[in-house]
């Protein structure tokens, strides 16, 4: 089916479109004379209803343009019954794209495609000229882009910067063939710098600008307005990623020398940006004035070369063993598993949140892998040993732990259902009195709006706390045979006599670690286990065995004791 030459109840769509190979920037002249040229066009020919699509810097062999892709998204809404184009090479440089759009999209959808300049109308039947005008639009879009490359080349050979101005530079006002010192930004760069070679890691360099709350160089082009491509995805403008940090610690371009060719990409169609190997680059010294002088730069170079770590050892047990299961004692979060460098046959744990490594808690939590093994171990044998010889006690105790525990927060979650229902109750009544108060006209109608979108918000979070408490409930219900599942755990654990993560995770719900306390051979350490279903755990004390009492290096002696429920 023809679309309909004279279809105004849909809208007249006007796609212009510029390259930054056209020579042009901007909202500029030719864009101006393009929509000019078609909406005379759409006049004269009685398309009304006009909306205009302009993609002014984006290249005719890239067809992922935002008002392109508007447009498309416009046409498959409905909205859409004319496209109109100064000419076919408007519309794109990419033959095979250019004609699945003129020959499948636009037919399918109905949509009359016009080029004025190439005397295309689809409404007048195919064009067979469309075809070889569309091959020698991307022949064309070829043989600029040798062009480009082609001056690009001659520019990177003579000693004319090729990429754009690292964090700490900026282009001269004067030509863009120039850098100059950003002030503001070098001053950081030189910081960065003095901290490499005070000793400072790139992790911690990162933390101590971001405690300072320096924007990282995505944010400070930001903020200044310049324009740079990528994405800033850190929501928090001042926190730094080591990364960058070593990205700008190993940049040769701070000392005043110009790298020319350390990227390439494939083909005009495809423009992603490929790394080339030094090989290929074309360096250029003293081009511009340095932001790190030269000797500085190599020093620092010579220290990351040294400071290279290891890569940690695969296959440790332990990393695995205790997953999702440790935590810090004091501040709840996670701890991480570490294997230490130089000497990585051992492995430890410390607080994810230490302050140090840019968290907010005092302490590391420091525990060996291997310590926090043999102490689970011993307390599961506690545990075993308690069961074996005392069944019935043990049952009794499980069965009154998981009764206390469930009627507890039984208690709990039944206050506040009671509460939130009271509340419920409340803001019926309140938006009753509100809606009256209006329809008699003691209230104005915008406050009506503010107060009963407020009582609205509220009833919402109600409701929904209503709902979850009452999932609580139900669990709570099926809590008190869980004693049986637990003796199982154990009885399991009994057959085996070795913790693996299966056990751990059938019998432990989490274990907490405390920082340790005292110096030297005076050292203790609290680990509180909090067994699943029923907490923490007091075993009397003849089923104790002695406190295990560990040595991780020399000269230090740490006791780990058996703690006991916390009391209210």
């Amino acid at each position: 089916m023809k679309p309909n030459k004279t279809n105004n109840t849909l809208s007249t769509a006007i796609y212009t479109r510029l390259s930054r190979d056209d020579g042009a920037e901007g909202e500029s002249n030719s864009i101006a004379n393009q929509k000019a040229l078609l909406t005379k066009y759409a006049a004269n020919n009685n398309l009304s209803n006009l909306v205009y699509y302009t993609d002014d810097g984006y290249s005719g062999t890239n067809f992922n343009r935002p008002d392109f892709k508007k447009m498309i998204a416009d046409i498959e809404m409905g909205l859409i019954g004319t496209v109109i184009v100064k000419d076919m090479s408007r519309l794109g440089r990419e033959y095979l794209q250019v004609g699945y759009y003129t020959e499948t999209f636009f037919p399918d959808h109905d949509i009359r495609f016009i080029a004025v300049n190439d005397g295309v109308d689809s409404a007048e039947g195919e064009d067979d000229m469309a075809p070889f005008r569309n091959v020698i639009n991307e022949l064309y879009a070829k043989d600029i882009s040798k062009k480009i490359k082609s001056a690009h080349r001659v520019r990177g050979m003579a000693g004319v910067p090729l990429a754009l101005p690292p964090y700490g530079y900026m282009k001269s006002s004067d030509t863009y063939k120039v850098w100059v010192i950003d002030p503001e930004a070098a001053e950081v760069v030189r910081r960065i710098y003095k901290m490499a070679l005070e000793g400072k890691g790139n992790e911690t360099i990162a933390r101590i600008l971001q405690e300072e709350e320096i924007l990282t160089p995505m944010s400070y082009w930001r903020k200044k307005g310049i324009k740079r491509p990528g994405k800033d995805t850190q929501l928090n403008p001042y926190k730094w990623e080591k990364n960058t940090i070593k990205t700008i610690l190993s940049n040769q371009e701070y000392v005043g020398d110009v790298i020319n060719f350390k990227t390439y990409s494939k083909s005009f169609k495809n423009k992603r940006r490929i790394k080339t190997g030094p090989e290929y680059w074309k360096v250029f010294h003293n081009v511009h004035e340095p932001i790190i002088d030269r000797e500085t730069w190599e020093l620092v170079q010579e220290t990351i070369n040294k400071g290279k770590r290891r890569p940690s050892n695969k296959g440790y047990e332990e990393s695995s063993l205790f997953s999702n299961l440790l935590f810090c004692a004091d501040c709840g979060s996670k701890m991480w598993f570490n294997v230490n460098h130089p000497n990585d046959k051992i492995a430890f744990y410390m607080c994810s949140n230490y302050n140090k490594r840019r968290g907010t808690c005092e302490g590391t939590h420091y525990i060996r892998a291997d310590s926090l093994k043999l102490v689970v171990e011993n307390e599961l044998r506690r545990l075993g040993s308690y069961f074996i010889n005392e069944p019935e006690i043990f049952a009794e105790i499980l069965e009154q732990k998981c009764n206390n525990n469930s009627q507890n927060k039984k208690k709990y979650f039944e206050a506040e259902l009671n509460k939130l229902s009271k509340r419920y109750e409340q803001l019926l009544l309140l938006f009753e009195k509100l809606y009256e108060d209006n329809v008699c006209g003691k209230i104005e109608d915008d406050w009506f709006k503010i107060m009963s979108k407020k009582y609205s918000d509220e009833k919402a979070e109600i409701s929904t706390s209503i709902s979850k408490i009452k999932a609580e409930l139900l669990i709570i219900d099926g809590e008190l045979s869980n004693k049986d599942h637990f003796i199982s755990a154990v009885k399991k654990f009994l057959r085996f006599d070795e913790v693996n993560a299966e056990i751990l995770k059938a019998l432990i719900d989490k274990i907490e670690i405390y920082h340790a306390e005292g110096s030297g051979k005076s050292r203790t350490q609290r680990i509180i286990i909090h067994y699943r279903f029923i907490g923490v755990l007091d075993i009397p004390k003849e089923f104790q065995n002695d406190n295990i009492t560990l040595e991780p290096r020399a000269g230090v002696r740490i006791e780990y004791i058996p703690t006991k429920e916390k009391t209210a």
